[in-house]
């Protein structure tokens, strides 16, 4: 996944900015994430990705100040099937970097310790 963020040191370990953290783009749903790999020069994280155990639907009732009540159950084998579905169409997999980044409305990764490329 690409990665937006603000890199703060790499030396010797990478940080994040407090208030701006490392991260991989806010596409995917509603799954969690764990990091695989990362690669600042090429500003993407692997990722391994999984559903949500529950998942959140209208009940078509409103509270007293006129807003939806949802409410919480577990997730259908179908639906986390689903959920990962759509993490992978969310993904560098089906998606350009660029497409992703217009998608979630990012920035790019900020790194002021990014090598030039040797092309």
């Amino acid at each position: 996944m690409p990665l937006t963020g603000t890199v703060k040191a790499i030396d010797p370990c990478i940080i994040g900015e407090k208030d701006d953290p490392i991260r991989p783009l806010d596409v995917m749903g509603n799954v969690a994430w764990r990091m695989i790999s990362l690669d600042l020069d090429a500003e993407e994280m692997e990722i391994e990705v999984t559903p949500a155990d529950e998942v959140g639907y209208d009940t078509g009732e409103k509270d007293e100040q006129g807003k939806s009540i949802w409410v919480n159950r577990l997730a259908t084998p179908e639906e986390r099937a689903a959920l990962i579905e759509n993490a992978r169409d969310h993904s560098l997999e089906r998606m350009s970097a660029q497409a992703l980044y217009a998608l979630s409305k990012s920035k790019r990764l900020v790194n002021p310790f990014k090598r030039a490329r040797a092309d």
